[in-house]
């Protein structure tokens, strides 16, 4: 499908009419053959266009909820400040409209993961979880830029962050887990230690998932830094060791890798904040992570689960649904943070018994195994 040139390039710009990439109701993407531009900017860009709330003019947006100005603040904020996203190339911030470096059309790691070669989805994984602490940024004055950058929409992430656990523990309680009230008192204090250690923040893309993860050499690079923000690097680690913990592609991992992918993480988040490769109390901070993602995972996941089975990718993509999703979690933690987190643990088994009992057993519940290493 071809789509209208962006408005506002330069002069001495000339774009050829785009194909379009796909995006979401939040934004359009298209990629453009060059006719004419500056030698970096290669013989193809890529255009993404924030959208207005269906039905709404931008200014209503602003005044309202501006959805597709602040995505396109944290887009731009990203292409300009991380490490492995495609580089800036011209913007239109009247039009909410980005220009960026075509990055080429190389397998994501979501590719690999549902592929049928385990070593080079293994090699891929690590590759992946290094470039992610890499790709990193906590430079005291990048993180200030940032946030003159984002302006109030930059403590929009950080409420959220705030919210969505008790959000999760609501979705649990209303399922009758009586354990959830219990768990509150945990997650709060996670919380506050994990918001509180300013030592700790970064800026990251937000959304590393596996498809946003093109495996060019020699570099991975990440696409689609519209939820770039700042936040407790521990929460990037959990990526590793959940892992992919927003995401779709989602299956039980081999054995050892996720450890693996977490020292990787370290190793390249190290290069911004050396003192995580010898904190002995850091692998414990990533964990409680990891039980703050698994709560918040019930807001997103919870009631759907409760009447029907579906997916939690894309339509037509291998995918678990919502019910194996959230008991595999609730598994992870039972296992892995029960000394740390009791009643979270506690709630955690409640809410697997209920599941067992409502939703079938046999197996049915069980996370598959990525096709990679099937």
């Amino acid at each position: 499908m071809s789509t209208v040139l962006p408005p506002n390039l330069p002069d001495d710009i000339d774009l050829a009419p785009g194909t379009e990439l796909g995006g979401s109701a939040r934004s359009r993407v298209s990629r453009h053959r060059v006719n004419q531009a500056p030698a970096q900017w290669g013989s193809s860009v890529v255009v993404k266009t924030f959208l207005a709330p269906e039905g709404g003019s931008p200014d209503e947006a602003d005044a309202g909820a501006g959805a597709h100005t602040e995505g396109f603040l944290r887009e731009r904020a990203g292409l300009r400040y991380l490490p492995g996203t495609p580089a800036l190339l011209a913007e239109d911030a009247p039009n909410t409209t980005l220009v960026m470096e075509d990055i080429g059309a190389a397998p994501t790691l979501a590719d690999l993961l549902v592929g049928d070669d385990p070593g080079a989805a293994w090699a891929a994984c690590l590759r992946w979880a290094r470039a992610l602490g890499g790709h990193v940024v906590a430079d005291p004055d990048v993180l200030a830029q940032f946030r003159a950058d984002l302006g109030p929409a930059e403590e929009t992430n950080r409420r959220l962050i705030a919210a969505l656990p008790g959000a999760g523990l609501d979705a649990m309680a209303d399922w009758g887990v009586r354990h959830a009230e219990a768990a509150r008192a945990e997650i709060s204090e996670a919380l506050t230690a994990l918001l509180g250690d300013s030592t700790r923040e970064v800026i990251s893309a937000g959304d590393t998932c596996p498809d946003n993860a093109v495996l060019t050499e020699p570099a991975v690079r990440f696409l689609d830094t519209e939820g770039t923000a700042v936040h407790p690097v521990a929460i990037d680690a959990a990526y590793a060791l959940q892992p992919f913990s927003s995401c779709w592609c989602v299956f039980t991992p081999p054995s050892g890798l996720r450890e693996a992918m977490l020292a990787e993480f370290t190793a390249g988040a190290s290069g911004q904040l050396p003192q995580l490769a010898t904190d002995p109390h850091w692998p414990a901070q990533v964990r409680g992570a990891v039980v703050i993602f698994t709560v918040v995972s019930a807001a997103w996941l919870l009631p759907s689960a409760r009447t029907k089975v579906a997916s939690i990718g894309p339509a037509g993509a291998l995918a678990p649904n919502h019910r194996q999703l959230l008991v595999s979690r609730w598994r992870q933690v039972i296992a892995e943070a029960a000394d740390d987190f009791p009643d979270t643990a506690a709630a955690a088994d409640e809410a697997i018994t209920r599941a067992l009992r409502e939703w079938g057993g046999n197996g049915a519940l069980d996370l598959p195994g990525y096709p990679a290493w099937r």
